[in-house]
């Protein structure tokens, strides 16, 4: 019973929070720091950044998410998004998250950004060669690694958001291919046979993660050695890969030495994280919802693996994850398999 009262009310109060939140916030924000107000008595600050990487005469836009106040240690989540979008997607959660305590990185990978398709006559012909290009699954990882990189630099140079991190404590989010990003920094091996493993990432939160064609899913998920969150929707069809709803699951069902959750969305479709255009759109929007249930979801996730809240670790393991996701949502969990005496 002692449980049960815990867990209601620790989901309330994080519920109650994403309620408060708007669900129409702009996803972009203007280049320069800017005050983004939330509910009380936080505001979250949004810091730009435009970061060259001489190695690879490469520059990578970020946008840094950061509570205001002198809050310091906070864990810190990197987010890498779905093909052609930009670093401003997802800002909503990246938002949130500050709001509870983190430093909430947003990456921009080129060559698999908006610049793809916009302005084109056949955006998911472009998308397509995008998504199967070898160079951009390298420069992704690259990216987020040159980043946590870079993290280190600014906290070393001891600027506000750069106090506020804890690189001992890092997490890995993204959506569709964001998601393959993030495995491929937990150890998944991708097409080519190639992977990029971190030992900085601590736990990752996958939402409609591709499944890798020509490769044993025990090998492109075997080596994963870290806590996962995964969420897919009924109706999570790719646009322009082969994974079909059914099959964002795989991941979960593949990776056996470490924790692992499973949210499963009735009727949400591939879109619904990341607030993509009307224009890619055929029906009418109930993201929202969804998007007040993934704030929620992944907060208890990240509570429980990076900032080791025994609390939020117990809530986890005893319903609380089903009681966020609630009636639109199907929870499954396993724990990591004892090691063999």
């Amino acid at each position: 019973m002692k449980h049960l009262l815990r867990i209601g009310v620790f989901v309330a109060t994080l519920a109650a929070a994403a309620a408060a939140a708007c669900p129409e916030e702009p996803l972009g924000v203007p280049e320069g720091p800017v005050a983004v107000s939330v509910a009380e008595p936080r505001v979250v600050h949004a810091a730009a950044f435009r970061w060259h990487d001489p190695a690879r005469n490469r520059t990578v836009p970020a946008t840094l998410y950061y509570p205001e106040g002198e809050d310091t240690g906070l864990p810190v989540v990197i987010f890498s998004h779905g093909l052609g979008r930009s670093r401003h997607a997802c800002a909503y959660l990246g938002r949130f998250w500050a709001r509870h305590g983190y430093v909430s990185v947003h990456v921009e990978h080129a060559g698999s950004n908006e610049a793809v398709w916009r302005g084109t006559l056949r955006p998911k012909q472009h998308l397509r060669q995008a998504f199967y290009s070898p160079a951009n699954r390298r420069n992704r990882a690259l990216d987020v690694r040159f980043a946590i990189d870079r993290l280190v630099e600014l906290k070393q140079d001891d600027t506000p958001p750069g106090r506020r991190l804890d690189l001992e404590r890092i997490g890995v989010v993204g959506h569709d291919f964001g998601a393959q990003t993030a495995l491929a920094l937990a150890g998944a091996v991708l097409p080519g046979r190639v992977s990029y493993p971190d030992p900085r990432i601590k736990a990752v939160v996958a939402m409609s993660t591709p499944v890798p064609e020509g490769l044993s899913l025990s090998v492109a998920f075997g080596e994963i050695r870290v806590p996962c969150l995964h969420v897919t929707g009924t109706r999570d069809d790719s646009l322009v890969a082969t994974t079909r709803a059914g099959q964002r699951r795989l991941p979960f069902d593949h990776i056996t030495a470490t924790d692992q959750y499973l949210v499963t969305f009735r009727g949400a479709d591939h879109l619904i994280y990341a607030g993509h255009p009307v224009a890619f759109r055929n029906r009418d929007r109930h993201d929202a919802v969804y998007q007040r249930r993934l704030r929620v979801v992944t907060t208890l996730f990240w509570d429980a693996y990076l900032k080791e809240n025994p609390e939020a670790r117990e809530a986890l393991t005893h319903g609380a994850l089903a009681a966020a996701a609630g009636p639109i949502g199907r929870v499954e969990q396993k724990t990591a398999a004892p090691p063999i005496q």
